[in-house]
């Protein structure tokens, strides 16, 4: 999807022109959202970050780190191409990890994709699904209330609550990939 010019007319239906309807307000969630991203990772100490995973060692986790910056400060500098293009690198280099699919989902919602960003979003729910001993208990909370803070075309389809047992709806490392 492209991205809404000021000038077009707004897609909540209004007939108004996007800037005097409804971008003041988009504006305010998306940077709501993009400073809330920021101090759960900077009230976290870096080795007891969500993502820093076990089997890798310090250096490689200051690496994901920094790519992960590098995507988010191309956001902030509105150069989506640029950072769409490093947040795929990180999920080439590092697939097994959320912070590819959690850029690539910031990527999108910039570019006012919420559809692809909440499926990147939902990807990341998978991760921690998948070992929730890596992940703090709000984590999934958190993706969750932001999949809805997309509307409702962020919200169709949203993962159901996690289940512990038999039948546990966690996807498959494969269905991750996607």
């Amino acid at each position: 999807m492209a991205k809404i010019g000021r000038n077009d007319r707004c897609p909540c239906g209004s007939g108004k022109k996007y800037k005097q309807c409804c971008l003041a307000k988009d504006e305010v969630a998306e940077r709501a959202a993009r400073e809330q991203r920021r101090a759960v990772v900077t009230t976290q100490a870096p080795d007891h970050l969500p993502h820093h995973h076990p089997h890798f060692c310090k250096d490689c986790n200051a690496e994901i780190d920094d790519a992960a910056n590098t995507v988010i400060a191309l956001i902030d500098a509105g150069k989506l191409d640029k950072a769409e293009h490093a947040a795929q690198a990180i999920v080439e280099r590092w697939p097994d990890i959320y912070d590819g699919y959690d850029c690539l989902g910031m990527v999108c919602h910039a570019r006012g994709d919420k559809q692809q960003a909440a499926g990147y979003y939902r990807k990341v729910i998978g991760f921690a699904r998948q070992d929730p001993s890596l992940y703090d208990a709000q984590f999934e909370d958190y993706y969750q209330a932001l999949i809805a803070s997309l509307g409702p075309t962020g919200s169709m389809g949203a993962l159901p609550p996690s289940r512990v047992g038999p039948g546990n709806l966690t996807p498959s490392r494969s269905q991750i990939r996607t």
